[in-house]
Parts: C-alpha cells; sequence; structure tokens
C-alpha cells in the first residue's frame, strides 16, 4: 500500500536522506497583468523598467516550487507546512521550507531550531540564502523567517527581487521548495502564490474558513497566473467531512471562477496536535503511527502523485520562479 511504502522510505532514510539535484545560472524575464488597481504599487516594487531582467534563450532547472495558503490564520498552515517538509524530505526528496510569513514566522519553533540568521538578511542583501539555510534535526532545511519587524510587511522592489532570485537559488539545488506564506491576501503574499508551481490551500470546515480560502482563489483568479490549485482540510471531526467541505469549495470556485481544484486529502482534528509543546518533535517524527501523521504521509504521497515526479525540471526561457514573481507588476 502507499501507505506503508512512504512509512518505509521514512524509516529507511532517516533524517540525512538526500537525492542530488542540478543547478544552472541562466536568468529569464516575463510580463503578464494583475488588473489596474494596484499598479502604482507593484510598479514601486519592481519598476516598469526590462533592463534589469533581460530574457535569454536558454532554460533553467529548478525544483518545484509549493506554496502552502489560507485566507484566515489558525487553520494550521504552519503545522501542515512544516508536516509535509518533514514527510517528504524523509521521503527521500531534498526539500527546503521558507518561511514566508513575512513579520509573524514561527516555523522555526514547530521544528525546534533557534536560528542565528533570517529572511530579512536574505532580502536585504546581506546574506545569501544558501547562508540563512539551516538543516533541521527533523531533515528538511528551513529558511527561517523573521517575527515582529513590520519593515518585512513593507518590502521594497529591490529586496523583493532578493527575496525572488533566492527562491530560484534555492529551487536549482533542492527536489521541492515549499512556501509556508502568511494568511489572508496582501500584495507580498499574492506575489509569493504567484510564484509558485502549484498553491495548496489550507482550511477548515467552518463557514468562515471556506470563505475566505474561496477568496485566495478568486483572488488568484483574477490576476492572470497559470498557478495551479489543490486544497487539504484541515481539523475534520467525521468521516468523509473533509470531501464533502471540498466539494462545497469546488462547486463555488466552479460556478464563480472556472478554477477547478484538487483534493489532497483531510487531517482530523487532534488534541495531539493543538496540546503539542516547544521543543517537541513533529507529530510525523514521533508518532508517524498516528491518524494524524498518517493522514499526513498519505497527503504528501498524493502530492506526489498529483504533481510529481520532485526534482529538477527543465524551465522554458521566462518560466523560472524568480522570473514568475516579477512578472506580476499591478493587482486588482
Amino acid at each position: 500500500m502507499k501507505r506503508a511504502s512512504i512509512y518505509e522510505r521514512m524509516t529507511s532514510a532517516g533524517a540525512d536522506a538526500r537525492r542530488p539535484s542540478s543547478q544552472q545560472d541562466d536568468r529569464a524575464s516575463r510580463r503578464s497583468g494583475l488588473g489596474p488597481r494596484g499598479q502604482g504599487l507593484f510598479e514601486r516594487l519592481f519598476g516598469t523598467s526590462r533592463t534589469n531582467s533581460q530574457p535569454t534563450a536558454d532554460a533553467r532547472s529548478e525544483a518545484p516550487v509549493f506554496a502552502i495558503a489560507s485566507g484566515k490564520g489558525g487553520t494550521g498552515k504552519s503545522f501542515v507546512s512544516t508536516s509535509l517538509a518533514v514527510a517528504l524530505h524523509r521521503a527521500g526528496h531534498r526539500t527546503t521550507l521558507v518561511d514566508c510569513d513575512f513579520g509573524l514566522a514561527c516555523d522555526h519553533l514547530l521544528l525546534g531550531v533557534k536560528p542565528g540568521t533570517h529572511l530579512q538578511h536574505v532580502v536585504q542583501g546581506r546574506l545569501p540564502v544558501t547562508d540563512v539555510r539551516i538543516e533541521t534535526a527533523h531533515g528538511p532545511g528551513l529558511v527561517p523567517g523573521v517575527t515582529g519587524v513590520r519593515q518585512m510587511t513593507q518590502l521594497q522592489d529591490h529586496e523583493m527581487r532578493q527575496f525572488g532570485e533566492a527562491l530560484g537559488q534555492l529551487a536549482a539545488v533542492d527536489d521541492c521548495v515549499l512556501l509556508d506564506t502568511g494568511a489572508g491576501l496582501s500584495p507580498q503574499t499574492v506575489l509569493t502564490l504567484c510564484a509558485a508551481d502549484h498553491v495548496i490551500l489550507v482550511t477548515q470546515p467552518e463557514i468562515a474558513a471556506l470563505t475566505d480560502a474561496y477568496a485566495v482563489l478568486k483572488t488568484l483568479s483574477q490576476v492572470g497566473t497559470e498557478v495551479s490549485l489543490s486544497v487539504i482540510v484541515n481539523r475534520v471531526t467525521e468521516d468523509g467531512h473533509g470531501e464533502a467541505t471540498f466539494d462545497k469549495l469546488q462547486d463555488v470556485a466552479s460556478r464563480n471562477t472556472g478554477v477547478e481544484l484538487t483534493f489532497l486529502g483531510s487531517i482530523p482534528d487532534d488534541p495531539l496536535v493543538t496540546q503539542r509543546r516547544l521543543g517537541q518533535a513533529p507529530l510525523v517524527v514521533s508518532h508517524p503511527e498516528h491518524p494524524t501523521a498518517v493522514s499526513v504521509l498519505d497527503i504528501a504521497d498524493r502530492l506526489v502523485e498529483c504533481f510529481g515526479p520532485l526534482g529538477p525540471r527543465a524551465r522554458a526561457p521566462r518560466q523560472d520562479v524568480a522570473q514568475r514573481l516579477l512578472a506580476h507588476q499591478r493587482v486588482v
């Protein structure tokens, strides 16, 4: 069974499992539209000149980039992000998690590390992302975010360029890159989602979470991005409730936006998650046979099945992650 195979890979690969990836250093550029309302803001962020990122004729090889998003806070997005990162790493995929919750980062706490450097050093050009990326005790690499720094919620044009280039550098050497994005629809969050190959929406059965999840996918459908979307329903209390919740969201999305969603799975409501103390290992490590951990492992398998295989992929010119981020210069 698939569940047994990923568990066997986790236990045999251990925390040091790695697969080599290739790296190329080409750059490309691309433009698209997001709508007129916020054009001034994004021109201040990125500028309108093409001289800083001329297209090249060569392709770039990059791993797939997955952004984990939610419409509202408190859906368990960071739990899902860190758990998926550990599961994918232990299944043999070189994985880096980037904490993109600008100014409200917490992934380092869930992974039990105390970083001395963080994403702010990267976007300010003080350190390369390879120096900020740290190995965690449970396997995946982490680019930590920062907490309580207002400047990180209002990044300037050159800082967003640094951010995009950093994502590209990670994707050039990893098998997959996960982005734990902030809740809501700030311009920086929307741009981060547009840079990804695939967006994973984390929601809950409650109406407020579903409404906000729909707002995210509606916004992405309006900005003209080609990113695909899938859904994880967290904190499910009854069998079948996750699929029923997904069906409701898919029905509304299909009728009003034309967006088609993929159901990755559901995670049960579990006191073992809500009562986790700082310093404890992630549930997929400490209790890999627990139903909640098993559901995360199944979701990791489903992710690879739907959007894999993971590893470097040839990118057409203007399709690398840095240029996808820079391509969206106006917002609805």
